[in-house]
């Protein structure tokens, strides 16, 4: 038993008492540590990161080497993990897939049925004890397929240039395109982009006086700004009036639904063509990708 500063700690060997674990951290232990395996190295932690009395963070050591790389986080107080993150060397962080994806289904599942085995109060004792390599080898094997998975999901390695500004844009949620009205500079928020067959779209209505700027003078200038960095995404805005790309926008930003409609005679789509973006920061060299 160790303490340090106000984080008090313990190594205990996990003989099925779930509840010893629970009344522990209600009694002020914020971290407790388990060697399920008696390999004098920690294999589960719990951790009561609110510091309101409940586990809120279960971590284990998936693959033995003595540092925790799966962590089960319960961030709204139900006992259900919400949040997962997996580090394989310190690079994978399963919680930015997008909500709803197979693999997150998948990871969620898995962890409902760690938190049920490590805090479950009817597990008996030698299953408990024996059962760590059963349960890394389990995990080890699922997760594999799982990163795999996730990998293609969140890095192909097709992703295009439009792919990541698109992304950016995305992310950011609002950017300002700049237009010219004469020798007069024009610029307004915009949220609106769409990557289709390649091209990345913008959308507005054509009584609008962007829409007639463009239609005399179609180049234009969007910038945007997200975590530190900023794109400068410039070109010549084409107008496409296929209504298939007009309801592709549409079923994206479905709240576009109560002011257009594919087919009616206002709404507008325009993508860019031979453009140029440059991602800066204060802190590295721009990129230019070219669309």
């Amino acid at each position: 038993m160790m303490q340090t500063g106000n984080l008090r700690q313990a190594k205990l060997r996990l003989m099925n008492d779930p509840e010893l674990v629970r009344l522990l951290v209600r009694c002020g232990w914020s971290e407790i540590m388990l060697d399920l395996d008696d390999d004098a190295e920690p294999d589960v932690c719990f951790s009561d990161e609110n510091n309101d009395g409940d586990i809120d963070t279960i971590s284990i050591d998936l693959t033995g080497n003595g540092e925790f790389n799966l962590f089960l986080h319960d961030a709204d107080g139900s006992g259900h993990p919400d949040t997962i993150f997996y580090a394989d060397d310190g690079s994978d962080h399963l919680e930015t897939l997008a909500s709803g994806s197979e693999v997150e289904e998948k990871l969620k599942s898995i962890s409902q049925h760690l938190y049920d085995l490590l805090l479950s109060d009817d597990i008996p004792q030698e299953q408990m004890a024996g059962s760590l390599e059963d349960l890394r080898n389990f995990l080890k094997e699922d997760l594999t397929t799982l990163l795999n998975e996730v990998h293609n999901i969140a890095a192909p390695e097709s992703q295009t240039g439009a792919d990541i500004v698109c992304r950016f844009l995305e992310d950011a949620g609002v950017y300002y395109l700049a237009t010219a009205e004469g020798d007069q500079p024009r610029v307004r928020p915009f949220g609106t982009i769409l990557l289709y067959e390649g091209h990345l779209y913008i959308q507005t209505g054509k009584v609008k006086d962007v829409s007639k700027q463009l239609a005399v003078n179609p180049r234009a200038e969007l910038c945007a700004f997200l975590n530190g960095t900023w794109l400068r995404l410039s070109g010549t805005l084409v107008n496409d009036d296929r209504i298939e790309v007009k309801q592709a926008m549409l079923d994206k930003y479905p709240n576009l639904g109560n002011m257009y409609s594919a087919e009616d005679d206002n709404t507008q789509v325009l993508y860019f063509e031979n453009a140029t973006a440059i991602f800066s920061s204060f802190t590295a060299a721009p990129e230019i990708i070219e669309l």
